[in-house]
This record gives structure tokens, C-alpha cells and sequence, in this order.
């Protein structure tokens, strides 16, 4: 992918040469290390899931080419569960034994569900959620800045950029459960750090009209709004104000935003009022991963849509995870305890653009606090630009999730 990385690779697999003899755990074979990876191909999250899943496959595609890991070709045992707990549930009991981690395991209330779980079974999870709550939970690889520290970052970016101001209202309209709750923490934090009052509105992933909360917030005199929901419905409020006459800003946790949203009704009330906060590149982001991650996209899926900024992210969390077993390989063991060890030990993990700089080295804080803001945009690929590259405010470089 990059020049200082291929003669980083070169060494690795010249290194990793004699390593088939080394202990290994489930879901290692002589030639092969198999990761799960339980994500949302059906449900209401199904463009963003199949995305990530892509740019994962890419990366591994191209790392495999390279000669793989520890002497080994990666595959990924990929499972739908359809954004269902129960179905989660259950492929993870099943595929658990036969996986040496989990690539990927999609959606917060998926992943509470089996969170005791992966402790117990010790196997390193990449959760595509950014709860602080997993925190507690050291097998869990968080792959980003948390919910909480996205809204910090991001309702503290509208009182710097887009005229929110000290003692104004800002409503927060937040999915019922961990996804909308932990981000509705760094909304309050975000207000008592500048003397905001917080108009909250809780939804559930199944409400479809939210007209009755848009109409809430303009009664209590708000004029932006925080978002950890569908993106299905940020349109749905977007339309709601401009029925109203009713100047709101949004500003959306990732991943709130799909661009099959910009070709609907909302789609100009959209482009003009809301942003998104997030910690990894947008498909037309600016850099040499994202750049990378847009060419061999295209060309390995010409006529498929893009979700805005998930197969960059799906590339960068498959790198992330080739870093961990490339650490353990090189301490002479892929059994779990050994990826458990090699994950802590990473303290400057760099994508190249496709995520926020990573720390892994102190297991109970967030590995990183920085973001990105970007906006709707239909002429820019993937339907996402980025308005400000990755930064993070004094309040979110301080601030400890509870």
C-alpha cells in the first residue's frame, strides 16, 4: 500500500519464515488464520455493512498477495446476523470456536449481548461500534474515538464554526440503548462545559416520522440538534424542519449518514444543514490510505454503491487487526493470550488518513479523541466531504468516560 509499509511487510515475512511451528489457537491452521466477522448484510444498517466489509476484503486481498501473515493466508468467515440480537447471538456461539478473533462484530446492542462472552471465550473482538462502555472489556479492540468524545468534538465544533452559542438549547435525538446513550453523554458533557441546556429525545431504530420530536425542539427553541440514529432518520428530521419553515442544524455521529439519503426529499435540506461527526475518512477523503482505498475500490467494484466512508474504514480496521497478529507472530505465538499481549503493546497505530491516530498501550482509555467533520456533498464520491480534517477540542482531550 505504501513504500515505508512494503519494506516494513518484506521484513515481517521474512521474519515470520520459520514461524509454522509456533502455538496457535482456533481457527489456525499450517496455511491459513481464520477471523470472524458477524456484520449487518439485511437489516437497517445493510449499505454501511456491506461497505465495511468490502474494504476489509480489499485489504486482506492485497496483505494476502503479500504472502499474508506469519507465513499464513487470512480469511474471514463472514456471517449476517441482520442487525438482530438473537441472530448475533447465535452465529457467534457457532463460529467462536472455529475463529482466532473477530474481524468484525457490528452494532452496540450485538455486541452487549455477547460482550461477557468474548471475555470469557478471550477472544479479541473489533466491534464496528465506539461505545466508551467496552472499555471495561480488554479484549475489545476499539477501532476509533468513542460516541461520547464524537459529540464533545463535534457540539463543541458548532459553537466554534456554525453560531451556537453559551445558554442556548441543543436537542439530542438518540436511538434507544448503548449507540445513543454513550453519545447523549458527550452531548451533556459538551453543555456543562458551555453552559448548554439539552433538549433530549429519545427514539427507537423502528420510528420512521419524527416529525414529533422536530416539532419538540423548535417549541424548546433549539436550532441544532445532535443525531445517533439511522441515517433513514436524520432525513426524516431533516424533512420535518423544512415542512416547518424551521432553521435547524444536525450534527450526526457516524454512522448517521448513507448518501442514498441526498436522493431523497431532504436531500437539499440535508446538504445545507448537516454534518457529520466521525473519526475515519469519508471515501473522498484526502491522503494516501484513503486514495489507495478509492482506486482499488473502483476497481475491484465498479458498479457497486459506496456508504460514504465505510470501506475506508473496513481497509483501516483489517490493518489495524494484520498489525496485532503481525506483533504476536513476531513474540512467537498465535494463540489468543499472545494477540491479547501484542494488542496492548501498540502505542502509535497510523492508517495513513483512513483513521484517527491510535494508542493502544492504556487498555481502559479511548485509543484515540480526535475527529473529522464532514458534509453532504452529491458531487463528491461516496456523497461525503470533509469540512475539517481530524482534530479534537480541550474538553474532549480531557474528559474520562464514565
Amino acid at each position: 500500500m505504501r513504500a515505508a509499509a512494503q519494506k516494513q511487510v518484506t521484513a515481517c515475512e521474512q521474519a515470520a519464515a520459520p514461524s509454522l511451528a509456533i502455538p496457535v489457537g482456533p481457527g489456525v491452521t499450517s496455511d491459513t488464520i481464520t477471523l470472524g466477522l458477524i456484520t449487518d448484510l439485511s437489516g437497517i444498517f445493510a449499505s454501511y455493512g456491506k461497505t465495511v466489509l468490502r474494504g476489509s476484503q480489499l485489504f486482506w486481498n492485497d496483505q494476502n498477495k503479500k504472502g499474508g501473515v506469519c507465513g499464513r493466508k487470512v480469511e474471514l468467515l463472514v456471517k449476517d446476523h441482520g442487525y438482530n440480537v438473537q441472530n448475533a447471538v447465535g452465529l457467534y456461539v457457532g463460529m467462536q470456536p472455529k475463529v482466532l478473533a473477530f474481524q468484525q462484530l457490528l452494532g452496540s446492542p450485538e455486541v452487549a449481548a455477547v460482550l461477557g462472552s468474548i471475555g470469557t471465550d478471550q477472544v479479541l473482538t473489533m466491534p464496528v461500534s465506539w461505545s466508551s462502555k467496552l472499555l471495561s472489556n480488554p479484549y475489545i479492540v476499539l477501532t476509533g474515538t468513542t460516541y461520547d468524545l464524537e459529540m464533545i468534538n463535534g457540539v463543541e465544533w458548532l459553537m466554534r464554526n456554525k453560531g451556537l452559542r453559551s445558554g442556548e438549547r441543543i436537542g439530542d435525538i438518540y436511538l434507544e440503548g448503548e449507540f445513543g446513550e454513550n453519545a447523549l453523554a458527550g452531548t451533556r458533557a459538551a453543555a456543562a462545559a458551555n453552559h448548554l441546556t439539552v433538549v433530549e429525545q429519545r427514539i427507537h431504530s423502528t420510528d420512521k416520522d419524527l416529525s414529533a420530536q422536530v416539532q419538540a425542539l423548535k417549541a424548546a427553541g433549539a436550532h441544532f440538534t445532535a443525531m445517533t440514529s439511522t441515517p433513514a432518520q436524520v432525513a426524516s428530521v431533516a424533512a420535518a424542519a423544512a415542512a416547518l419553515h424551521y432553521d435547524l442544524t444536525i450534527i450526526g455521529s457516524n454512522p448517521t449518514f448513507d448518501p442514498s439519503i441526498l436522493t431523497g426529499p431532504a436531500g437539499p435540506t440535508l446538504s445545507q444543514s448537516f454534518y457529520v461527526v466521525q473519526s475515519y475518512s469519508p471515501y473522498s477523503g484526502d491522503g494516501v490510505g484513503p486514495a489507495t482505498v478509492r482506486s482499488e475500490y473502483a476497481a475491484a467494484y465498479p458498479n457497486r454503491p459506496v456508504a460514504a466512508s465505510s470501506p475506508d474504514y473496513g481497509y483501516g480496521t483489517a490493518e489495524i487487526m494484520y498489525r496485532i497478529l503481525d506483533a504476536a507472530c513476531r513474540n512467537g505465538s498465535l494463540e489468543r493470550p499472545a494477540l491479547l499481549k501484542a494488542f496492548h503493546t501498540l502505542n502509535a497505530v497510523d492508517t495513513e488518513g483512513l483513521i484517527a491516530p491510535l494508542n493502544y498501550s492504556s487498555p481502559t482509555q479511548p485509543p484515540a479523541r480526535q475527529v473529522l467533520i464532514a458534509q453532504p456533498d452529491a458531487q463528491s464520491p461516496g456523497g461525503l466531504k470533509v469540512l475539517q480534517p481530524f482534530f479534537s477540542t480541550p474538553t474532549a482531550q480531557t474528559f474520562q468516560p464514565s
